[in-house]
């Protein structure tokens, strides 16, 4: 998998108060675990809510964890369909072991999350929701 983490790479989150001058109808509200809550961009989900910092392939990066972190309100199904498409476009010849890379990159860039206490608790809570996700995933691959 190409998800090298630097050492130097920060996660950071853009809040939804300075993004692209966006309106509030821009945004829904997802719900995560703990009672967290985190806003998430209708449209822009390649580049919203969060950005990788100080790697070398820090866009595309940023595009993977997106639409990871944009699938939080969906339904098994939709996650599957989305793994699948991933796995196809990462050319990996085991998709058990490209959801573990995934899990181990998720779970390595929580090291990196950059912000405010408060940003700091939902961008993790994100993160762990995602890996939750892909273990259940995982869970019922053939």
């Amino acid at each position: 998998m190409q998800n090298k983490i630097k050492v130097k790479c920060n996660v950071i989150w853009k809040r939804p108060d300075g993004f692209h001058g966006a309106s509030p109808s821009d945004f829904k509200v997802v719900h995560l675990s703990n009672q967290l809550k985190i806003w998430l961009h209708l449209r822009d989900q390649t580049n919203f809510p969060f950005r990788i910092a100080g790697g070398w392939q820090e866009e595309e990066s940023t595009a993977r964890l997106n639409q990871l972190i944009n699938l939080l309100d969906q339904d098994d199904y939709v996650w599957r369909d989305a793994l699948v498409k991933i796995f196809d476009d990462s050319m990996g010849d085991n998709a058990v072991k490209h959801i573990d890379d995934l899990v181990l990159w998720i779970t390595k860039l929580k090291s990196y999350l950059k912000g405010d206490t408060w940003e700091l608790e939902i961008m993790g809570q994100a993160l762990d929701d995602v890996i939750h996700h892909l273990h259940q995933a995982r869970a019922h691959l053939p």
